[in-house]
């Protein structure tokens, strides 16, 4: 039993990448900046769509009332690149899809708690921002939806 931030991050974008979209089928889920080395950056890439990384916007700090608990706190933003070469009124309809898929996952309450130590993933309200090139045309999107993870670290 590994519980933590490491194991947690690890269980849900397993969770992410078994997600069978409903929109562009042939294109889903994958993980990158995992634990297996260097890879280029997620806003660097292209050609891809539904490649996605989590951030760690805050370290983990503890969730405790009444001094340390082992119950831990962190912010997490869940970053997914979209391509452009589609209509935007198609890939915005694609995106919203896939948002509220992905915000169901995350909060969806088997954690696998033994092993991840996941207690809960509060996710926020959804933004995406466009990525432009050298001259300044929109090239890709990213999808951002932060949550706040409530885990234990053992």
């Amino acid at each position: 039993m590994t519980q933590g931030i490491f194991a947690a991050l690890e269980h849900l974008e397993e969770r992410i990448m078994s997600i069978n979209p409903k929109t562009d089928t042939h294109s889903g889920f994958v993980a990158i900046q995992r634990d297996d080395g260097l890879s280029v950056e997620l806003d660097e890439r292209s050609n891809n769509n539904r490649y996605f990384e989590f951030q760690i916007d805050t370290f983990p700090e503890d969730d405790g009332q009444a001094g340390l608990s082992g119950r831990k706190r962190a912010t997490i933003d869940l970053r997914v690149r979209y391509e452009i070469p589609t209509s935007y009124g198609f890939l915005s309809r694609m995106i919203a899809e896939d948002a509220s898929n992905l915000l169901d996952s995350l909060k969806s309450p088997d954690y696998d708690y033994i092993d991840t130590g996941i207690i809960n993933a509060i996710p926020e309200r959804p933004t995406f921002e466009a990525i432009t090139n050298a001259t300044g045309e929109r090239v890709a999107f990213i999808l951002t939806i932060p949550f706040t993870l409530l885990f234990l670290e053992n």
